[in-house]
C-alpha cells in the first residue's frame, strides 16, 4: 500500500446525493400526472433507485480502504470488522422498523401469517428471500442493507483473496449475470433476481473492493484541472445513462443495474482522488454532514414520504400541491435524519463499539 489513507470528504458527500436519488424514486405519486413537465420529471426520478448501485460500489470501495485503515493499528481483525458494521446498521435498522410499525400498522395487521415476515426483516435476512411480501415487508428501503450484510461477512473471504483471483470471481460472477439476463429463470421473480438479490449484486461491492486495491497500490493523483475535468465527466456519464436508460432501454433487467455501473463507477473514481473543483464544493461542513446523515436519511425517508402523501393527499395534477408535498417531505427527511445521525446513531455506535473494545480487550487480557 503506497497511499497515504485520509478521509474522502466528497465521497462522504455524495452518499447523500445517492440517498436523495431514491428519495425521488419513491415520489411516485408524479407518474400519475397528467402534466407533460411533471411525467416527464416523474420518468427521470424514477432512475433514483440506482443511488443503490452507487452505494454498493463504494460500500466495496470505503469497506476495503477501512479495513485496511484499521489494520494498520495492529489491533483490529475479522471479529472486530464485523462488529463494528453491524453496530452500524442495526441501531437505525431497529429504529426505522419500529417507527415504520407505528406509523403503518394496525393491531389487525399483526397476525401470524406476517410475523416470519417480520422476523426476517429484523435479522436482515429478507433480501434472501425471492417473494415481494418478504423483501419489501415493512421498511421496504432495509431490503438493500439485508445484501449489505451479506457483503461483510463475503468481505472477511474476498479480502483474504489476492486482486487476480478476486477478478476471476467478479468475472464468473458478471457472467453469471449476463446468462441469467439471457436466460433467466422462469419461477423466480426478475424484480428479485436482478434488483434485490444478494449474489447478483455483490459483484458490485468487489468492483469496489478491486478499484480500491488499485488506488491504494500507487500514490498518483490527478492535478486539480485533470480532476475536475474527470469529476465533471463522471456526473455527466451519469446524466447521459441516466437520459438514455430513460428514453431508449425498455428492459428492466438490464435498467436495474447492469447498465449504471459504468457511470457510478465512474463517479467513485473521479471523486476519490478528492482534488477538483467539485469536490471543493462537495467538501463544505454542510454537505458532508448531510452525508453522514445520508444512512439515516435512506432509512427513514421512505416512511416520511408515505406518511405525508397519506396526510396531504397531493392532487398529481396540481403543481402547487406536488411541490409543496415534496418540499415538506424532503425538508422533514433532511431534519430527521441530521437529529437521528447525531442524537441516536452516533451514541449508539459508540456505545457498542467501546462495549466491544472493552469486552475483547477483557478477554485478551
Amino acid at each position: 500500500m503506497k497511499r497515504k489513507l485520509a478521509l474522502i470528504d466528497s465521497l462522504t458527500s455524495l452518499r447523500f446525493f445517492a440517498a436523495l436519488g431514491v428519495f425521488l424514486h419513491h415520489l411516485g405519486v408524479l407518474n400519475n400526472s397528467s402534466v407533460p413537465v411533471v411525467k416527464t420529471l416523474g420518468g427521470y426520478f424514477f432512475n433514483g433507485y440506482t443511488g443503490v448501485t452507487f452505494f454498493y460500489i463504494l460500500s466495496g470501495f470505503i469497506i476495503n480502504y477501512s479495513f485496511c485503515k484499521h489494520k494498520l493499528s495492529g489491533k483490529f481483525d475479522y471479529k472486530d470488522f464485523l462488529a463494528f458494521r453491524i453496530s452500524r446498521l442495526f441501531p437505525v435498522h431497529v429504529l426505522s422498523l419500529v417507527i415504520f410499525i407505528f406509523a403503518f400498522t394496525s393491531t389487525s395487521d399483526l397476525v401470524w401469517g406476517k410475523i416470519p415476515a417480520l422476523i426476517s426483516n429484523v435479522l436482515l435476512i429478507q433480501s434472501f428471500i425471492p417473494f415481494q411480501d418478504y423483501y419489501f415487508a415493512y421498511n421496504p428501503v432495509s431490503w438493500s442493507i439485508s445484501c449489505e450484510l451479506f457483503f461483510y461477512f463475503a468481505f472477511c473471504l474476498l479480502v483474504r483473496l489476492r486482486t487476480s483471483k478476486l477478478l476471476i470471481i467478479l468475472l464468473m460472477a458478471i457472467g453469471l449475470n449476463f446468462y441469467t439476463l439471457v436466460i433467466p429463470p422462469a419461477s423466480i421473480s426478475s424484480h428479485w433476481l436482478f434488483y434485490i438479490n444478494p449474489f447478483f449484486r455483490v459483484s458490485d461491492f468487489i468492483i469496489g473492493i478491486v478499484f480500491c486495491r488499485m488506488y491504494l497500490s500507487t500514490e498518483y493523483t490527478p492535478g486539480k484541472r485533470a480532476s475536475s475535468i474527470l469529476e465533471v465527466m463522471a456526473i455527466m456519464s451519469f446524466f447521459i445513462t441516466a437520459f438514455v436508460a430513460t428514453n431508449y432501454i425498455q428492459n428492466m433487467n438490464l435498467k436495474y443495474d447492469i447498465v449504471f455501473i459504468p457511470c457510478m463507477l465512474m463517479l467513485v473514481v473521479a471523486f476519490s482522488f478528492n482534488n477538483g473543483i467539485v469536490s471543493k464544493w462537495l467538501s463544505n461542513k454542510y454537505l458532508i454532514l448531510l452525508g453522514e446523515s445520508s444512512f439515516s436519511f435512506y432509512m427513514i425517508h421512505f416512511i416520511i414520504v408515505n406518511k405525508f402523501y397519506e396526510i396531504m393527499l397531493p392532487s398529481p395534477n396540481d403543481f402547487s400541491e406536488l411541490a409543496l408535498y415534496i418540499s415538506l417531505a424532503l425538508l422533514c427527511s433532511l431534519v430527521s435524519s441530521i437529529i437521528i445521525f447525531k442524537y441516536f446513531e452516533l451514541p449508539v455506535n459508540k456505545i457498542i463499539r467501546n462495549k466491544w473494545v472493552s469486552m475483547r480487550y477483557k478477554v485478551n487480557k
